[in-house]
């Protein structure tokens, strides 16, 4: 089973206050919910949750798993948000092959825009049959 969501269930089970209000923020069923949280207290050998048909609370060994499963779940989040964000802004080389009136007009003035990202242009240009090479 995958050890983080059952750490995420856990801790929507504790914040929630219920089983059938995580499973409702979490969009699993009550019983995946519960399984979940049993495999996670299994191999701890421990029980989490004092659970009755009418209240929910923490045990000892429960209250300080959920502060440090708080603490991992906010760092797995934070390692995706940046990841995800230096990910998302384009990056690379562009290469332009383009006749010598059009890069003299249009890109060695610098009228070119690349937007959002870190670019590096390879620009190839030709005229009478001639190609060459330049790069910047």
């Amino acid at each position: 089973m995958d050890k983080f969501l059952e750490m995420q269930t856990f801790a929507a089970v504790v914040d929630a206050g219920s089983f059938v209000r995580a499973a409702q923020a979490l969009d699993i069923s009550k019983a995946a919910v519960s399984r979940y949280v049993a495999d996670l207290e299994e191999p701890l050998g421990v029980r989490l949750l004092h659970r009755t048909t009418r209240k929910l609370s923490l045990t000892e060994e429960g209250r300080a798993f959920h502060v440090r499963c708080k603490a991992l779940l906010s760092e797995l989040e934070e390692a995706e948000s940046e990841i995800t964000a230096s990910s998302a802004q384009a990056s690379g080389l562009v290469k332009i092959n383009v006749p010598v009136s059009f890069g003299i007009m249009h890109l060695a003035l610098g009228t070119w825009h690349l937007a959002l990202g870190t670019w590096h242009l390879a620009l190839g240009t030709w005229g009478d049959l001639h190609p060459r090479k330049i790069q910047s």
